[in-house]
């Protein structure tokens, strides 16, 4: 038998057999990556060898220089263009890199070490910069040739296990901030965008600034890339927490965030709404009529907030309950007409937060009316109202006592604080 004939067979056999032994492997798994070798220099002494501010320039590094530091920056969503942002708790650093996704390799919290032979030290308009020079300014490595300069050691690690950001409440001038602050991630507290609710994060077409204000008045610069995938965002409304590297451009203090995520907390301020209202305008021709829902007790006529008869043991107008339970600091304000007459002529107004159903079992708080009696004029009245009117059964009633009154209340309003 030709030895031709069995060699399909066993090439047959071959195949199963490594079919059926491969199903058996695990699956390859990257080995963690580290470096045979330690740093022998801080950031904050390698940004001692470059003076900043000095243009189109760059400085050398001494020979065998090694840094290391974790990554802060992150280009997944678009704005952290072709760099990386170490920091080893002395200072910051960017390295430009010839790459638009570096994330992959260099995810925030990996920690790399940086060979510096090759490389030069200088800045962006006075942000510093690790890179290569050519052609008279600073180039990225290119992406071909970062496995010579950088070194991942071991996995990301959680950035709260490593240090805390630089927490920022002020923001000092340019040159007033420490040169090691920069390039590094920062926290901003109390922070408000200016034009929170009225602009998104970027323009279409252009990288665009946004001020950001903190509590004592000084302001931020953010800079954000028309290349992040978050620029249709509307800036969020009211007071809260920003993160991101702190950069600055000539004397411009700025700020980059590498996602959305690093804007948290923000809560619109509480807006003054009008709660409750009546205001007639030719309330006095026609009656001053109120709604179906208010409450007359009286002893003689009452034609709604216009009365004009006797009652000298007191005529009530009691309001409908108001829900202020969800407002904060309610202002009661109204307009009415001090009684003319005689016979201990009086107006009185209350508040209640447990009405009865009648007006002289339920337990009333006075509110002390600035004319009460006599002048016949029209009068504006203004109360804060305290905390215990807060409440979803307020109700306001007033009250007159005397002989052939006239009396008058119009514009009643309850405003407060409400959340957006």
């Amino acid at each position: 038998m030709s030895i031709k004939r069995h060699i399909p067979f066993v090439a047959l056999i071959c195949g199963a057999l490594f079919f059926l032994n491969s199903c058996n492997l695990e699956p390859d798994v990257a080995p963690v990556q580290t470096f045979d070798g330690v740093a022998n220099m801080t950031i904050a002494e390698l940004l001692e060898y470059h003076t900043i501010g000095s243009t189109n320039s760059f400085d050398s590094i001494p020979a065998g220089t090694i840094i290391s530091g974790i990554v802060v920056s992150s280009d997944e969503h678009g704005n952290c263009y072709k760099y990386i942002n170490i920091e080893d708790g002395t200072a910051g650093i960017q390295i430009k890199i010839d790459n638009s996704t570096l994330y992959y390799k260099y995810p925030v919290g990996q920690r790399i070490f940086v060979k510096c032979d090759g490389l030069v030290l200088g800045d962006y308009y006075k942000l510093p910069q690790l890179g290569m020079w050519e052609n008279g300014s600073m180039q990225g490595i290119p992406s071909a040739k970062t496995s010579k300069y950088l070194f991942c050691d071991g996995l990301p690690i959680d950035l709260d296990d490593a240090f805390s950001p630089i927490v920022l409440t002020t923001i000092p001038a340019a040159d007033n901030i420490p040169a090691t602050w920069y390039n590094r991630l920062v926290k901003l507290e109390n922070a408000t965008f200016i034009e929170g609710g009225a602009a998104t994060y970027c323009e279409p077409n252009a990288s665009t600034s946004h001020d950001i204000r903190m509590a004592d008045g000084s302001t931020i610069t953010m800079r954000t890339s028309n290349y992040a995938d978050f620029i249709s965002e509307t800036l969020p409304v009211g007071t809260g927490t920003v993160y991101g590297i702190l950069t600055r451009y000539n004397n411009y203090v700025q700020i980059v965030i590498r996602s959305l995520d690093d804007v948290q907390g923000f809560v619109a301020p509480p807006q003054t709404t009008t709660i409750f209202t009546v205001n007639y305008a030719n309330a006095f021709d026609d009656g001053w009529l109120h709604g179906p829902d208010w409450t007359v007790m009286s002893n003689s006529s009452f034609t709604g907030f216009y009365y004009n008869g006797s009652s000298a043991n007191g005529s009530w107008l009691i309001s409908p309950a108001i829900d202020l339970s969800q407002v904060q600091d309610p202002v009661l304000t109204f307009t009415h007409r001090a009684p003319g007459g005689y016979d201990a002529v009086k107006l009185m107004c209350f508040y209640t937060d447990h009405y009865t159903g009648s007006g002289s079992t339920t337990l009333w708080i006075p509110l002390t009316l600035s004319a009460t009696e006599g002048t016949n004029t029209f009068v504006n009245e203004n109360f804060n109202l305290p905390i215990g009117a807060q409440s979803p059964e307020f109700r306001i009633a007033f009250k007159v006592m005397g002989e052939n009154v006239q009396w008058a209340i119009n514009n009643i309003s309850i405003t407060g604080l409400t959340s957006k």
